[in-house]
């Protein structure tokens, strides 16, 4: 009863957990040390994970395997083999301890390796009850203690602490994209800068950067009205992300002004900004474009700075050959 108690007083930790990782982490330590399961893995079809290209993950993945030959990749490449997992994906599980023998051959071997003999899966519900992960438990030779109630009650605290997660990353996400547009903020382009970095570092590619705006929006808004100048920058969002395509990211930062980030290999500045104008050419409205590439001795804000004064640049010299027509 000790342990038990440990254990519950130990759950009561996990609504700290901040991201889907560290709660695994905190129930498999929990599993562990209070409950005395010998082995153990969570799959899990992972929801609403987006990356800087905006690209959802959503594949099953293994997490916080413990007690158990064999390394993640190893149970990850087999999940889709496994008598909880069935393909869709969709998860089944019985909820006791059972024989390893009643697993496909495969797994036999992996927990067999570890000395397990029982082996029981729980479910990870989310909010219409639909199983989205398993939690796959496992004991050594001996008596198996029954213990299914409690562990049935603590896939269930799993689940509603998932579900909370889940909703904070949509409110994570949601506060990083704008609202009207739905590309991303300020914010958004600021979290996930350093993704745009690295994956430049290791691909080798340069990074420009650059700024986009309306030329005469006021008299847009004026004489047509603010729902035509919400069209226009609905247009914009859809036409500078489909110009930065893979290569980078597209922001709204606010009013008219939009901010891109373009990463290829060999790419100049000058490149991308003739690419990103002719995007523009038969548009009813004119915008200008302004690009630096970005050099290691330059900041974000500074090369953001330059970016501006390239544009302000550029719009000064389109109203001058106006002005000469």
């Amino acid at each position: 009863m000790q342990r038990l108690a440990e254990f519950i007083q130990e759950s009561r930790t996990w609504s700290r957990a901040v991201r889907g990782t560290d709660l695994l982490r905190r129930v498999a330590y929990a599993l562990r040390h209070h409950l005395d399961i010998d082995a153990g893995i969570f799959i899990y079809k992972r929801r609403f994970l987006r990356n800087h290209l905006g690209q959802l993950d959503t594949s099953v993945r293994v997490y916080e395997s413990w007690g158990m030959a064999g390394h993640r990749e190893q149970l990850e490449s087999l999940v889709q083999t496994s008598k909880w997992c069935l393909g869709t994906p969709s998860f089944e599980c019985s909820g006791v301890w059972e024989p390893i023998f009643a697993l496909p051959h495969n797994w036999q071997h992996h927990f067999e390796r570890s000395g397990i003999a029982h082996v029981g899966a729980w479910p990870v519900l989310d909010v219409d009850r639909v199983p989205i992960g398993a939690m796959v438990l496992g004991r050594r030779q001996g008596s198996v203690i029954h213990d299914e109630d409690v562990l049935s009650v603590c896939a269930e605290q799993v689940s509603l602490i998932v579900e909370l997660l889940v909703e904070r990353r949509k409110a994570e996400d949601y506060s990083r994209r704008d609202p009207l547009t739905g590309i991303f903020n300020r914010r958004g382009l600021l979290h996930f800068l350093p993704d745009v970095q690295a994956d430049a570092k290791s691909s080798g590619a340069g990074i420009v950067v650059g700024v986009v705006d309306v030329n005469s929006f006021k008299r847009i808004n004026d004489e047509y009205g603010h729902a035509r100048g919400d069209d226009v920058l609905l247009d914009i969002a859809s036409t500078l992300s489909d110009a930065i395509g893979q290569h980078g990211l597209a922001a709204r930062f606010g009013g008219d002004e939009f901010v891109f980030l373009y990463s290829a290999p060999g790419v100049t500045a000058e490149q991308v900004r003739q690419e990103v104008i002719d995007r523009f050419q038969a548009k009813p409205y004119e915008v200008c474009v302004g690009c630096v590439f970005w050099i290691e001795e330059m900041d974000w804000p500074m090369c953001l700075d330059a970016a501006d004064a390239h544009l302000y640049a550029r719009k000064g010299y389109a109203e001058q050959r106006r002005e000469h027509v």
